[in-house]
């Protein structure tokens, strides 16, 4: 069925033909289907229906009892013929397991509050969806999701905004939600990306940019296309404003599959990878991004080991952190469905992006600009020594240690039951220890023994604060050569026993003296 499907297609979208009298070969003028046309929307369903047929991409229904989210958004059914495509209905789920939706990934963009209370669903007129409202009461970008939801032959949409009360119950029914991001969005059928939507009033089905497309058939019946054009999916879909939204990378590697509306043409995004609609395919030999594409993440990243499972953490946590949010506070829940999946699949324990089985390296973090600065959390405590404590970039330290040449701190770990808290051995700075300008660490006599650097620059010349000053933990050793170097966290008293990390290191061995043994590290 939908092999003949996708014959048909390809043969809807050849439109123009002619054959050269000189060199006896065909050519046919291809063009892809109209943004809301009947080609389009069976192609969409072509896709579905193929991809249905992949093992791997339904492994999970095949084993799971997840539970539907709270609530959803009725759309209807256009071969009923009572259908009215005008009603739209918010309905609570009351628990039930399985049943099929479709999820919207978006853009809010940059609306003034009243503009978003006019279609977002609040505690004044929940009552009143759940009894049925107009689809025109939708901005334009939900309007394009449901008409998609509808050609899909779905018949529920999640859509966080309608489906979670964003006003007027000080925010509790989000506490609530935004926990179970992981089960809504890993639960969906299929994911339909607005790519191209920079808020939720542009819409994505508006007409893409045009391309020329040749087919060409020799007189041995040989058949290529030429394309005056290319599928761009990098700038079209990475490089697009939605990917550049923390929320959105939990909301993608969580997909099991992926419909991209883009500016210039529609991608389908499985475990088989990324098909265009053109009817091409594109292979990406970027590892990182082959475990991202997982229906079943991270099945894949587990199978290859504990190296390649660090590096694709730490890909991840760098990635996420350069993202932007609306609400700086979101830094730790934004992402939180996606670490708990790792932290389960690794059976360790996580802590604000921090992973127990990988805690040493995790913590060897930097600023990747200085433009981090401390995110200042109302309702939780974020420790000092995650980087989900502040906002801006960061990059690893761990370009740098290869594996098998650093001899771990046992005596560094979690705090059993605080969570915020790590227990380390802390050390001092011998005397005439400074750091200069350039982040290297020096000695009385000018000397260069080690790199330092703070976290946030201004907490650097603090008070004039010097080096010797600050304290450290040792994070790991490692020895080159007959020389002795530490890794380090330095950290700084908080006034209460208790030290908070203000920057990371590596310096010479005997340039620190150990001063406390198992403190707490907030």
């Amino acid at each position: 069925m939908c092999i003949g499907q996708a014959l048909y297609l390809l043969h809807y979208l050849a439109i123009k033909g002619s054959v050269d009298t000189k060199t006896h070969i065909q050519t046919e003028e291809i063009v892809l289907p109209e943004a809301i046309g009947s080609a389009r929307f069976e192609l969409l369903r072509t896709w579905l229906c193929w991809c249905d047929q992949h093992e791997h991409c339904n492994m999970r229904d095949s084993r799971s009892n997840q539970l539907l989210p709270n609530r959803l958004l009725w759309v209807g059914d256009p071969d009923d013929q009572h259908y009215n495509p005008n009603l739209l209905r918010l309905d609570t789920t009351t628990d039930e397991i399985g049943g099929k939706y479709v999820v919207l990934s978006h853009c809010w963009g940059e609306l003034p509050t009243e503009v978003k209370k006019h279609f977002c669903t609040t505690s004044d007129n929940i009552s009143r969806r759940e009894g049925g409202f107009s689809f025109w009461e939708l901005p334009g970008t939900f309007q394009d999701a449901v008409k998609v939801t509808r050609e899909l032959r779905i018949p529920y949409i999640w859509i966080d905004s309608l489906c979670i009360i964003q006003y007027g119950d000080n925010g509790e029914d989000w506490k609530r939600e935004a926990r179970r991001m992981e089960e809504v969005f890993s639960g969906a059928y299929c994911t339909i990306a607005a790519t191209s939507a920079s808020n939720s009033y542009t819409g994505f089905l508006q007409p893409h940019l045009r391309h020329d497309y040749i087919h060409v058939q020799d007189v041995s019946g040989n058949r290529f296309y030429i394309c005056a054009g290319r599928d761009d999916f990098d700038n079209d879909v990475e490089k697009a404003l939605l990917n550049t939204r923390a929320w959105v990378m939990q909301e993608r590697v969580l997909s099991r599959r992926t419909i991209h509306f883009s500016a210039n043409q529609v991608y389908w995004e499985c475990g088989e990878g990324v098909y265009c609609e053109n009817l091409t395919r594109l292979k990406s030999s970027f590892r990182k991004r082959y475990f991202m594409l997982d229906p079943d993440f991270p099945e894949r990243l587990l199978m290859s080991g504990y190296q390649r499972t660090m590096e694709f953490i730490h890909f991840l946590s760098q990635d996420y952190s350069k993202r932007g949010l609306t609400e700086k506070t979101d830094k730790c829940v934004a992402i939180s469905g996606l670490e708990a999946r790792i932290a389960r699949a690794l059976g360790c324990k996580s802590r604000c992006g921090i992973f127990e089985t990988y805690l040493h390296r995790n913590l060897l973090w930097q600023p990747s600009d200085i433009k981090m600065e401390k995110i200042v959390y109302k309702s939780r405590q974020v420790p000092s020594w995650s980087w989900m404590a502040y906002g801006g970039g960061i990059r690893f330290l761990d370009k740098d240690i290869k594996f098998g040449t650093v001899d771990w701190i046992d005596n560094l770990r979690f705090h059993d039951v605080c969570e915020h808290a790590l227990i380390a051995d802390v050390g001092k700075f011998r005397d005439g220890m400074e750091l200069d300008g350039n982040y290297a660490v020096i000695n009385s006599g000018g000397m260069e023994r080690g790199r330092a650097q703070y976290d946030v620059e201004k907490d650097k010349d603090k008070e004039r604060r010097g080096l010797c000053e600050e304290r450290c933990v040792v994070v790991g050793r490692k020895t080159k050569n007959g020389v002795k170097d530490y890794y380090i966290l330095v950290v700084r008293p908080t006034g209460d026993g208790e030290y908070r990390r203000v920057g990371v290191g590596l310096i010479r061995s005997d340039c620190v003296v150990r001063e406390r043994l198992r403190v707490r590290v907030i």
